[in-house]
């Protein structure tokens, strides 16, 4: 049982015989748990976890917990635990005091060495701001003559300046202060004397520079930049050559520093059954890897561009999902949905434009949404909408969102959530859905069963329909050679049983539409043709609208009509 337990996860058995770049690489694909148990376990584990990305890292300590992975923590570069707080330790452009007195206590929890690297790699503005902020701090030869200046009330470290908390004592900055004095003298007094004269806007605005001055090193466009990424373009104008593949590069030059780019996006990723993936998995483990990288510098677009808190896990998940998502639609529309010609695609061009194929492919469903509304709106129906039955209205109304959402009861009936569109199918299914709608309406108006005026509560093109079809089962269509909506009392309601047994309502349900409603060759030239009757073009675009009636149709057929309360009847008009 133990040897069970404790025997290395199946992706990592061979792991140690790969370089440490390698094993970094593949690390980025296990969970983090196993990330932290294969790092703390192996013989070369700082060299490995210098070798992850700072993002990976940090989002590594994040999902374990950050006081459960204090020891994954002190094998950190002083690069890293930089970047580590760059990225979690700011809300926009202000700086969280919080978050980054727990990191200093982390770093401390993790070794006292950990905390003198970074009080020596941290930015003066920093330091300063952070003295400013927590600390009075006073000239001791400024109130030596002062008689009512009571020193006790304060602390010093070398009797030039005393200092007192402002509020209540953080130990952390005193151990700061106090390390940062033995480590730095000359540094210790620029800090003091600073805190005394600087303004804290400036201070924060300085620091804030150098944090996104290194944010951009690492692959974090500036705002202006991330939103061109969300430029609209028709779709079919998106040249795929113009993105052609750059020669392998996995570390990237910023003065002095040699970065890990970003890699982060594999390792938050949980969609393994998409196109994408699929496809993904059968390419060279390198190619792999530089695919992960471009979809983190995407991810990092998506961050800039959505004003996302870069050290939050969720938020930075949900970027993920955005980006791959957006990829997995736009590389099965450059395609065609095959996967080899998917595979040679993946191995030749970077992935922003499939993001951008995929993002744009929605726009032009927000601009189809938008236009049948206008037209349906021109035609003089105002109301349409309120028409609509709540899957297909709901469809809609995500549709129009800034960032639009596939309503998930089209395909799984019952389902009331949305969320964002994952695969080509679902942009295939609303397009053909917007096609189709002002069809319904366009028929429902000729049949003469469209009100004018806005829907009631409970009241859709469904129940319009099925009350039509209920009176034409009833008989009252064929002797008034039209169709009625006239609500269904109790009574009618019980012979509708007694005529339509369910085991007999796809029977009449195709009689309904393909005898009564569909036109009858031969026509005899020059007759009048019935408003009933529908060409076929209109007979297929109303399948969808069919479809869900006689679903809501069967519901109310298995109720007991001598004893149900009619005013919980759906998708049929009933009257007591």
């Amino acid at each position: 049982m133990a040897d069970s337990e404790n025997a290395l996860h199946p992706d990592l058995v061979e792991l140690p015989a790969l370089s440490v770049a390698e094993q970094a690489a593949q690390l980025v694909q296990l969970d983090a748990a196993d990330r932290q148990a294969f790092l703390l376990s192996a013989k070369n584990g700082v060299a490995i976890v210098r070798a992850l990305s700072s993002e990976t890292l940090l989002y590594t300590l994040k999902e374990i917990g950050l006081h459960d992975a204090v020891g994954l923590l002190a094998l950190a570069s002083p690069e890293q635990v930089r970047d580590l707080l760059d990225l979690d330790c700011w809300r926009k452009d202000s700086l969280d005091d919080g978050r980054l007195t727990n990191w200093l206590m982390l770093l401390n929890e993790g070794g006292s060495s950990k905390l003198a690297e970074w009080i020596l790699h941290a930015d003066i503005e920093l330091l300063v701001l952070l003295i400013q902020r927590h600390f009075e701090v006073v000239r001791k030869v400024d109130v030596e003559e002062e008689s009512d200046f009571d020193q006790s009330d304060y602390f010093t470290f070398d009797e030039q300046y005393l200092l007192r908390f402002r509020g209540e004592s953080e130990p952390i900055l005193y151990l700061l202060l106090e390390q940062l004095r033995t480590l730095d003298y000359r540094r210790y007094l620029h800090a003091l004397e600073n805190s005394l004269f600087e303004l804290e806007g400036g201070l924060e605005e300085q620091a804030f520079r150098w944090r996104a001055a290194r944010l951009e090193d690492r692959g974090y466009p500036r705002y202006e930049e991330a939103q061109t990424l969300f430029r609209f373009l028709p779709p079919d104008s998106i040249s795929l050559q113009a993105y052609p593949r750059l020669p392998d590069r996995l570390h990237l030059a910023a003065g002095d520093d040699t970065i890990t780019p970003p890699d982060h996006a594999l390792a938050l990723l949980a969609e393994p059954t998409s196109f994408f993936s699929l496809v993904l998995a059968g390419l060279p483990r390198q190619t792999i890897a530089h695919i992960g990288q471009e979809l983190a510098y995407l991810t990092n677009s998506i961050v800039t561009a959505e004003a996302r808190d870069t050290g939050e896990v969720s938020e930075i998940r949900r970027c993920v999902g955005m980006a791959h998502d957006y990829v997995n639609i736009g590389l099965a529309y450059a395609a065609k949905e095959d996967e080899a010609a998917a595979r040679e695609l993946l191995q030749t061009t970077q992935m922003r434009p499939f993001f951008q194929i995929g993002w744009c492919l929605l726009q032009r469903l927000q601009q189809q949404a938008g236009l049948m509304a206008t037209q349906l709106e021109e035609s003089g129906l105002a109301e349409w909408e309120s028409y609509l039955d709540p899957p297909f209205r709901e469809m809609y109304a995500g549709i129009r969102r800034r960032r639009p959402l596939f309503f998930v009861g089209l395909e799984t009936p019952g389902e009331i959530v949305s969320r964002r569109f994952e695969h080509l199918s679902e942009v295939r299914q609303v397009e053909s859905l917007l096609a189709q709608i002002p069809t319904w309406f366009q028929v429902f108006r000729r049949w003469a069963i469209l009100p004018e005026e806005k829907a009631p509560e409970g009241v859709g093109l469904t129940a319009l329909w099925n009350t039509a079809f209920a009176r034409w089962v009833l008989g009252s269509s064929l002797r008034e050679k039209q169709l009625t909506i006239h609500p269904l009392n109790r009574a009618e309601l019980q012979a509708l049983h007694a005529q339509l047994p369910q085991a007999m309502l796809g029977e009449r349900w195709e009689t309904f539409q393909t005898q009564f409603l569909s036109p009858q060759p031969p026509f005899i030239r020059g007759a009048r043709r019935s408003p009933l009757v529908i060409t076929p073009q209109e007979l297929s675009a109303l399948d969808p609208l069919s479809a869900y009636a006689r679903d809501k149709l069967e519901e109310v057929l298995v109720i007991d009509m001598q004893t149900a309360d009619l005013h919980f009847i759906e998708g049929l008009l009933v009257v007591e």
